[in-house]
């Protein structure tokens, strides 16, 4: 089987797309009876203008084993679909050990996702039971999106890599580790500055950027701080934004006409910047 990283690019070159879309699903607002179906029609109507789905495990464990069956169904219908789609588990997992090991058997063995996101504040022994297998990808959790991310994530402290802010230095830590080439970053797209550091810092690595459309992130900075030297390895993801564009039983015309928005607003970046797709 193909690396994570190709598969990644393949994604991307099939679909003309660097958008993400999050499947993020809280019952109180969807218009229809049964989650799956939502997800589903979500799917549906938007699988040929993303390269990834990123469903988040919160909102999913909340609904109890309902919501990990509806997980399951979902990610299968994905690979029935669309299967050229990578599909990542928002999950933040990071513990050492048996425990590490544990989480990352869950994650790929039995959801089987194509990547995760993870929270390395353990160091190397939380992201090593991630990256064995060259075929998964893991996304460390950089720098948020959120405004409290800066009370500690930008605290400025000395270190064996040198002074930096600790952002920084989860950046180039990463890379670091990246011997199988399958580590990318989380970055937020509301912080620009921090984000075209960290692609300074890790020039061939992709970096997953949440916040644009609900949070109000940047879209245009966000790609052109966030792509490599070829205009690629972004994934800019949206999830409220796309899934909610509608509460009403249009939600999935909704969804498709909202993703083609984000997607075409990306691309037209990539056009102007000269990283247009062959």
């Amino acid at each position: 089987m193909d690396s994570f990283i190709h598969r990644l690019e393949l994604a991307c070159a099939t679909n003309k797309s660097l958008l993400c879309i999050g499947l993020d699903i809280e019952p109180s607002k969807i218009p229809v009876q049964d989650p799956f179906e939502f997800n589903k029609a979500i799917i549906d109507s938007t699988h040929d203008l993303c390269c990834a789905f990123k469903p988040n495990l919160a909102f999913y464990e909340a609904m109890g084993i309902d919501g990990l069956r509806l997980l399951e169904k979902t990610i299968d219908y994905i690979r029935t679909a669309s299967p050229t789609n990578i599909i990542i588990g928002d999950a933040k997992r990071g513990d050492i050990g048996p425990s590490g090991s544990a989480y990352a058997k869950a994650m790929f063995e039995v959801w089987d996702f194509d990547a995760v996101t993870i929270n390395a504040w353990g160091g190397y022994d939380t992201v090593d039971p991630f990256i064995s297998d060259e075929k998964r990808g893991a996304f460390i959790w950089c720098r948020g999106s959120n405004p409290g991310s800066g009370d500690l994530q930008d605290l400025k402290v000395e270190s064996v890599l040198g002074g930096n802010t600790i952002y920084e230095i989860m950046a180039q830590s990463a890379q670091t580790w990246n011997y199988n080439n399958n580590i990318g970053l989380v970055v937020g797209a509301t912080v620009t500055a921090q984000l075209k550091s960290v692609r300074e810092l890790c020039p061939n690595q992709p970096i997953l950027i949440p916040g644009v459309g609900a949070q109000g992130g940047d879209l245009s900075a966000s790609v052109l701080h966030g792509v490599d030297s070829s205009g690629r390895l972004a994934i800019i993801n949206s999830s409220r934004g796309i899934i909610y564009a509608s509460q009403r039983t249009d939600f999935d015309g909704a969804a498709r006409q909202a993703a083609a928005e984000v997607n075409n607003n990306i691309n037209s970046t990539l056009e102007t910047a000269g990283y247009g797709w062959p």
